[in-house]
């Protein structure tokens, strides 16, 4: 049953963030059985719920990181913090 993971490199930062992932959404399942999600309008011109804005805010990390790493000689801690801070944005404000 587990061969069906063997296309993945499985190194331990591909690991942690699986790992993080399954946290995350384990954990806003837990959260929305106790208090059930709010949807509202924030700046992105949206209406969603806390679990679709934690969705947009790994897509974007996901796209500034992806960007950081075709830039050539860019600091990539440099974009993990930005790309951290604007998804910390979304979660707050989104």
């Amino acid at each position: 049953m587990l061969e069906i993971f063997d296309w993945i490199p499985w190194t331990a930062p591909i690991a942690y963030i699986f790992i993080g992932l399954a946290v995350m959404i384990t954990g806003l399942t837990i959260w929305g059985h106790y208090r059930p999600p709010v949807r509202r309008k924030g700046f992105l011109g949206l209406v969603t719920d806390r679990s679709e804005r934690v969705y947009i805010a790994i897509v974007s990390f996901a796209l500034v990181m992806v960007v950081s790493f075709s830039i050539v000689d860019s600091n990539t801690m440099i974009w993990a913090l930005s790309a951290l801070a604007m998804s910390a944005g979304i979660l707050k404000w989104g």
